[in-house]
């Protein structure tokens, strides 16, 4: 379905019946997108969070065959001070909103993140971040999550709801405060499809357990040949955390998960921490701010996604969200996945076989939970020829199980990628 303009298909637009979403003449929707966020950029004193994006931008996805838009928004930008919003920044979002209505795309609103916080890449302000250890970035950027105390224990203080010194108010507790306060202020405009309540929530230090026990189950599914191609023998995890950051020895790792019945193993093998951590620590916080949100805004749907460890094919163990205590009737599952060359110069090695089972996968769960789905982050092709390949492969197969999906990102020049033309022919 292309764009119509002035008439996107908002919350007020859509219902859900089972695993559809639907309008209100009971007809399947089909939303194709693309990820649009800035994520900031350092000025004397502080922060940049307004945009240079062209006037006519949605106009131009809208000519280009998206009908979606989901549009990433930061804590630090929306609360930079604890209890205080700022308006310039509401009207910002305001402005995309009303563009997206003119050019008849809805929108998605995503808190974002990244590493936790704008201190280590993007995402919560200063004064959220609760550690005082130092922040060295790692040279691909998310191997961070695996490796810097400083996230970690950003993350744990915010998972303990730890209290905030100047206001004695909980982390998780500010959260929803601000997604009540954007939910208020934003609830019932006409492109508002609804809220992406955090980007690829992470553990914290129980990650490095996690990817320990990910490399092991791994080491353990190698043949003699493949162990001595790696460089490794039985039992030494840590050299099999060294060729996961060897970058050609990674790649030689990749290839041999394309065998997808043991991609599947791994990740069955590896999922009882991960599987904790959603039912322990992530769900209750979902369902925080999915009661606050309902307390301003009982219309717009609310998305969730999985743990950034499911971004890999680890089964996720998300329950449907609960809000004042019912699950909610107006919920989306928002899983994301990348093959695993992702943010790096091989992204055009980029495998449908590894891709393929970790979105089967999400469908698993889509299955669980009886949601509809929209892909809220896949691709990342950039320039890549890939994007005729791999890119249509992935848009197939989401769209044969009934998904919509929002493809990251755009980007300057995002017009001029083989991904744009792709979609763009699209029937």
């Amino acid at each position: 379905m292309r764009a119509i303009p002035g008439q996107p298909m908002g919350a007020v637009q859509l219902v859900t019946d089972g695993m559809r979403l639907v309008n209100r003449q009971g007809e399947a929707v089909r939303l194709r997108g693309i990820n649009l966020i800035d994520k900031g950029s350092r000025v004397a004193g502080g922060w940049r969070f307004i945009p240079d994006w062209p006037e006519d931008l949605m106009d131009r996805f809208a000519q280009s065959g998206i009908n979606l838009v989901r549009l990433g928004i930061l804590w630090a930008a929306v609360e930079p001070s604890p209890g205080q919003y700022d308006e310039t920044y509401f009207d910002f979002i305001g402005r995309q909103l009303d563009l997206a209505e003119q050019a008849g795309i809805a929108v998605i609103l995503d808190m974002h993140q990244d590493l936790y916080a704008q201190r280590f890449s993007d995402g919560a302000p200063d004064w959220a971040v609760l550690t005082d250890k130092p922040y060295t970035p790692t040279p691909l950027w998310s191997d961070a999550y695996l490796f810097s105390e400083a996230v970690q224990e950003s993350w744990e203080a915010f998972w303990a709801n730890a209290p905030v010194p100047n206001t004695g108010i909980g982390l998780q507790d500010h959260f929803a405060g601000c997604w009540r306060t954007l939910a208020a202020r934003f609830h019932g405009h006409p492109a508002l499809l609804g809220y992406d309540l955090l980007n690829e929530p992470a553990p914290g230090s129980e990650i490095q357990g996690m990817f320990g026990l990910l490399l092991g189950n791994f080491l353990s599914l190698l043949t003699d040949a493949e162990r001595e191609a790696l460089g490794v023998t039985p039992g030494d995890v840590d050299g099999m955390a060294a060729a996961f950051t060897d970058p050609a020895r990674k790649l030689a790792m990749l290839e041999i998960l394309n065998d997808a019945d043991r991609f599947r193993q791994l990740g069955e093998m590896s999922s009882a921490p991960v599987i904790a951590f959603e039912r322990d620590v992530l769900t209750p916080f979902i369902d925080r701010v999915a009661t606050a949100i309902r307390e301003v805004d009982g219309t717009s749907f609310l998305l969730r996604g999985h743990n950034y460890i499911s971004n890999i094919g680890v089964p996720s163990g998300i329950t449907p969200i609960m809000a004042n205590g019912q699950p909610d009737p107006r919920q989306v599952f928002a899983p994301h996945g990348y093959d695993l060359v992702v943010d790096t110069p091989a992204i055009g090695l980029a495998s449908d076989s590894r891709a393929h089972s970790i979105f089967a996968r999400h469908r698993e769960t889509q299955l669980a939970l009886n949601l509809p789905v929209i892909v809220t982050e896949w691709g990342a092709l950039g320039g890549s020829p890939v994007a005729n390949t791999h890119g249509k492969y992935l848009v197939d197969l989401f769209e044969s199980w009934g998904w919509g999906h929002t493809y990251w990102c755009y980007e300057p020049g995002y017009f001029a990628t083989p991904m744009a033309g792709m979609l763009k022919a699209l029937p």
